[in-house]
């Protein structure tokens, strides 16, 4: 569990903070990592925060012969966080990072559930405390001795500009990428027959292939938020509808972005999201929503946009590890 009691570096909660993720700028995409916007943040607040790339970590724990341009956990962190990779498939890659202090393994995904991905479950076991929004199937990974704590990623880099009174030129929008899980695919397709969708995905071509017209390359980061400013209606819906706290990070991109959401409801939305989202939980009722929208000129949607942030993650965050270090894990359920 960590060196206990703890009590700050000179009276101060300023901690430092191993911190192993993607931090180096994805090209396909041009967008930060999250890793990245959080690590900054964490900064902000006073924190020194050594980031330590993904792929180096791997390598320096299977053994490859260390390179002198990697940086590497220093042995005097307070803390450490790990973020998942699917090559992260050893409970090692936790244990040599460890160093006698507590260990975070956070994730921002809905994992497979009852069959949960065994080089997942791995890490998770290990960790001190696993962070998730997966509350709803906490019970599945407590019968594997995890110790998960609830701790959504639904927020976005702050820094990223917003737009305000733009002209609406999309009426209904989605953006996501064309894949088999959720609903994603049946619900699109019906309620496209009667409103038509414009999409923005990775894979666009997919989305035509299924009867989509208005299908475009995916957008990111300020252009995102341009293309949100500038619908009437995003629609969203995530891998798993079903369990309790869990939804895509791209709900909080969406709110921060001043959108209209039409969200496809998961149990614990209504008490964690604020006022101003609708939902549904067929197409039909989708379709029935959107008309409903659509007659309203000015129809206003959430106004809690600084709730969804990193800044506001990266205090959160911090309350947790200070924490967690000054008592350890007895509070947890």
């Amino acid at each position: 569990m960590g060196k206990l009691p703890w009590k700050g570096r000179k009276g101060e909660v300023k901690m430092i903070i191993n911190f192993v993720g993607l931090f180096s700028q994805p090209s396909i995409t041009g967008e930060l990592s999250d890793e990245t916007h959080i690590a900054r943040e964490l900064e902000k607040l006073g924190h020194t925060v050594n980031r330590v790339q993904r792929d180096i970590w791997k390598a320096y724990c299977d053994g490859e012969p260390v390179q002198l341009d990697w940086n590497l956990a220093i042995p005097d962190a307070d803390i450490n966080l790990i973020a998942k990779w699917p090559h992260f498939n050893d409970g090692k890659y936790i244990h040599i990072l460890s160093n006698g202090v507590p260990v975070f393994y956070w994730i921002w995904d809905f994992m497979p559930n009852p069959d949960i991905p065994s080089w997942h479950l791995e890490m998770a076991k290990v960790a001190d405390l696993y962070l998730s929004g997966e509350l709803g199937i906490f019970g599945e990974y407590k019968k594997h001795g995890v110790k998960p704590y609830y701790f959504q990623m639904d927020v976005c880099d702050g820094d990223i500009p917003t737009f305000d009174n733009l002209e609406k030129i999309y009426d209904v929008i989605f953006t996501g990428s064309c894949i088999d899980q959720g609903n994603r695919k049946e619900y699109l397709q019906v309620i496209n027959k009667g409103i038509p969708i414009t999409i923005f995905s990775w894979n666009p071509e997919e989305w035509f292939k299924l009867g989509f017209k208005e299908c475009y390359p995916a957008v990111y980061g300020e252009e995102y938020n341009r293309v949100i400013a500038q619908s009437k209606i995003v629609l969203g819906l995530s891998v798993e509808p079903n369990c309790w706290g869990y939804w895509s990070n791209r709900v909080g991109k969406v709110i921060r972005a001043g959108g209209l959401l039409l969200q496809e409801y998961a149990p614990g939305m209504e008490t964690q999201l604020p006022v101003g989202i609708k939902y549904f939980s067929s197409p039909e009722e989708a379709i029935e929503k959107i008309k409903e929208i659509l007659k309203v000129p000015h129809y206003v949607g959430s106004l809690d946009s600084g709730k969804y942030t990193s800044e506001r993650k990266a205090r959160q965050l911090t309350i947790l590890m200070e924490r967690y270090l000054k008592n350890g894990d007895k509070w947890l359920l």
